[in-house]
C-alpha cells in the first residue's frame, strides 16, 4: 500500500526543511507542493475552473491590495480546487517508495476527506511574530513585490492573510485530531523535526 506522509499548515515554519531531513534520513521521495502551484493553477484554469483562471491572470495589485480576510478565504478555496491535482501528482510517483510531501496546499480538512489517518499528517504553523520576522529576511520577497504600487501595504496584507490562514488550518487540525505544532522560535528546527517524526511514528 502506498505510504504518503503529509506536512501541512501555514508558510514559514520549517515544513520544507523538515521534509528534506526526513527524505534524507529515511530514503523517502520528497514532493514539494509549492513547486507545482503555478503549474496546477494554470492547468486548473485551462480545465475550466474559472476561479483559478481569474487568479492566474491577477496583477500583484489586484492580488495583494485587498482585505486579508478576503485573501484568506480565497487561499482556502484555491487549495480546495487544486487538491485533486496534487493528489494526482503524488499518485504518479513510485508506489514502492514512501513519500514525504509538504505544503500549505494540504489543509487538514482536505487530507481528512481524502482518508489520511492521524499517523500520516502533521500541521505546522508559525506565530505571527516568527512569521513576519523570517519573511522579512527573505530577499526574494522584496523582488517579488517590485511591481506593486504600494509595497508596504501589499506585504502587510500578505502577512495578515498568512496569520489568518494559520489560525484556520490550526483550528481544523485540532478539531479533526491531527498533530499540530506552533513554531515560535523558542524551540530549534531539530525539536520541530522530532515532533514530526514522533507524530508519524517513524
Amino acid at each position: 500500500m502506498r505510504e504518503i506522509y503529509f506536512i501541512g499548515g501555514s508558510p514559514c515554519c520549517g515544513k520544507s526543511t523538515i521534509a528534506e531531513k526526513i527524505s534524507e534520513k529515511y530514503g523517502f521521495l520528497y514532493y514539494k507542493a509549492d513547486d507545482f502551484l503555478t503549474e496546477f493553477i494554470e492547468k486548473g484554469g485551462a480545465d475550466g475552473h474559472e476561479w483559478l483562471k481569474y487568479v492566474s491572470e491577477m496583477s500583484l495589485d489586484q492580488l495583494w491590495l485587498r482585505a486579508p480576510e478576503i485573501l484568506n478565504d480565497e487561499a482556502l478555496l484555491i487549495y480546495e480546487k487544486l487538491f485533486p491535482y496534487f493528489i494526482n501528482g503524488l499518485n504518479k510517483l513510485d508506489a514502492d517508495t514512501p513519500i514525504i510531501t509538504e505544503g500549505a496546499a494540504f489543509a487538514p480538512s482536505l487530507v481528512y476527506k481524502a482518508g489520511v489517518d492521524k499517523t500520516h499528517y502533521v500541521c505546522l504553523v508559525p506565530t505571527k511574530e516568527f512569521q513576519i520576522r523570517h519573511y522579512s529576511k527573505r530577499l526574494w520577497v522584496k523582488d517579488y513585490l517590485e511591481l506593486c504600487s504600494d509595497k508596504d501595504k501589499a506585504f502587510s496584507n500578505w502577512m495578515e492573510r498568512d496569520v489568518l490562514f494559520a489560525l484556520s488550518v490550526l483550528s481544523q487540525a485540532k478539531e479533526i485530531g491531527y498533530a499540530a505544532f506552533v513554531v515560535d522560535g523558542a524551540k530549534s528546527i531539530d525539536e520541530s523535526y522530532q515532533f514530526v517524526i514522533n507524530a508519524f511514528s517513524l
